[in-house]
């Protein structure tokens, strides 16, 4: 029930299933309730990962039940509504909570984790920003989509705040790496998060004679990826996979690879976590350069490819150029810890500013 000492609505998608925009809001959440603010939290997750019309129909009866707990309440004139938003059609569903919001005059902020929107300008994400308002703040993962945002859309208030700050950086252990003797992949496997592209790298690798091993960690998106992916992973012995892993367990993770590759196909690919997390823990990245990711893996701390560029040439160009030469790659390892040092740093600084304008202690942003 919404009482008066509620000040912040949550609306968004919490684990599970676990994914990029899932992990964010959960961590979200966790920085919300440290500060001991009234919060209600409206779950928007689908079912599972699958993609198919009934698993997006499935966050019907959610939406709905959230509704019902909000019109049912006392209506809120100094409370903040808080919403990730979707990539796609999920947007009808956040459409009407941002209306429930501008009934109810409550301060709205909407944090944006797609770039599906910004790459091809969307008229549902058209009509969902001029719902909220033009004092809405929108809430980007970098500068770089910020700017996007601001210029598609029209809109007058952004902040970015880099998903940096969900990993403070005294709490990890990092470790230069000296040399690569591990390549790994983790997170969702699925063919848009380049579980394929990783794959036909591993098999490059191991006709070149090179001397690597590879770990493989992640859920499966379905049945039909994992046949295809184990059946792959038969002629791919210096390959291990080791499965999903979540929270510690991902640290131990990082600390047995030394390079993370990341060759996302993913449309809506924004700004993924697990990259921030591979170089927190000093490990540089070989991706694809969509979203923000140009943003995150600067010159000297990995390598980026241009999406339209054949994936594994370049990244196994890149990795003999390593292998030949140890003390560049430790140079880069170091890069890697430095630069999410200072993104996590200065990105801090923004999130302390939202928390404080989300339980309406000012009004600077």
């Amino acid at each position: 029930m919404l009482t008066s000492s509620v000040k912040i609505i949550m609306v968004g998608v919490l684990p599970p299933p676990v994914h990029g925009m899932a992990m964010v809001n959960a961590a979200v959440l966790e920085k919300l309730r440290s500060r001991e603010t009234g919060l209600l939290v409206v779950n928007m997750a689908a079912r599972s990962l699958k993609r198919s019309v009934i698993n997006r129909l499935s966050r019907i009866p959610r939406c709905m039940h959230g509704l019902i707990r909000l019109l049912v309440a006392p209506k809120q004139t100094d409370a903040s509504l808080y919403m990730s938003v979707s990539g796609g059609y999920g947007q009808s569903y956040e459409l009407a909570f941002i209306l429930f919001a501008r009934l109810c005059r409550m301060r709205i902020f909407l944090h944006h984790h797609s770039f599906s929107y910004l790459n091809s300008p969307s008229h549902l994400t058209k009509w969902l920003i001029v719902a909220a308002g033009l004092d809405a703040t929108h809430i980007a993962l970098s500068p770089g989509m910020a700017e996007k945002i601001k210029n598609i859309y029209k809109i007058k208030n952004t902040l970015s705040i880099s998903n940096a700050v969900f990993f403070p950086s005294d709490s990890i252990n990092s470790s230069v790496r000296k040399q690569i003797e591990t390549i790994g992949f983790l997170g969702n496997i699925t063919s848009e998060k380049g579980i394929f592209d990783f794959l036909d790298l591993v098999s490059a690798i191991q006709v070149e004679g090179i001397n690597l091993k590879a770990k493989l960690a992640g859920p499966f998106q379905d049945k039909g990826i994992e046949q295809l992916v184990r059946q792959r992973l038969k002629k791919l012995p210096m390959i291990e996979y080791v499965g999903p892993k979540y929270g510690m367990e991902k640290d131990v993770f990082y600390s047995d690879i030394d390079l993370l590759i990341f060759p996302t196909i993913y449309e809506n690919e924004a700004e993924p976590m697990t990259i921030h997390e591979a170089m927190s823990h000093g490990v540089p990245v070989i991706a694809y350069g969509r979203g923000s990711i140009p943003e995150i893996v600067v010159r000297g701390c990995g390598l980026v490819i241009a999406p339209d560029t054949p994936f594994v040439p370049a990244a196994l160009a890149q990795i003999k150029i390593w292998l030949r030469c140890q003390s560049i790659f430790e140079k880069v390892s170091e890069a890697a810890i430095n630069n999410f040092s200072k993104t996590y740093a200065e990105n801090s600084q923004h999130w302390q500013l939202l928390m404080a304008n989300l339980i309406g202690e000012n009004s600077d942003l």
